[in-house]
């Protein structure tokens, strides 16, 4: 169990530290890195670090092809969300007195800027269970 929650760990840092970075390496490189990482980490020899790498290399290929699909999934999904929103406003104007949608449109605004802040607490108090939760 410990050494599954030490797994965890070193995971979620190399996450963490990269997202930081906001520099973008290509898989080459954070294959690199993590072989790198482990073979100091784990003392592995140059013929286990090599074959490591390989996998390693072979993984970050995947979910680097991965990432590349997910966003443009996403891109197709915003636009076609914003459609939908642009169409549904038309539509809202159409019926709407201007001073309707002038409030109707500053109304969505608030709840909008609610839910970031709603959001954005939440990520906060998950931010803080991890950190109590790595001190156990």
């Amino acid at each position: 169990m410990k050494k599954l929650m030490m797994i965890a760990v070193l995971a979620g840092m190399t996450v963490a530290a990269q997202a930081q970075d906001k520099v973008k390496k290509s898989p080459e490189e954070r294959a690199k890195a993590r072989t790198e990482h482990m073979t100091k980490e784990l003392g592995l020899s140059p013929e286990q670090a090599s074959k490591l790498e390989a996998i390693n290399l072979k993984y970050a290929d995947k979910g680097a092809e991965l990432r590349k699909e997910r966003e443009a999934e996403r891109a197709e999904a915003r636009r076609e969300g914003k459609e939908l929103r642009d169409a549904h406003e038309a539509e809202m104007k159409a019926v709407l007195t201007p001073d309707q949608f002038a409030k109707w449109m500053a109304k969505r605004e608030e709840m909008k800027e609610k839910r970031m802040e709603h959001r954005k607490d939440m990520r906060q108090d998950r931010l803080e269970d991890r950190k109590g939760t790595q001190g156990q």
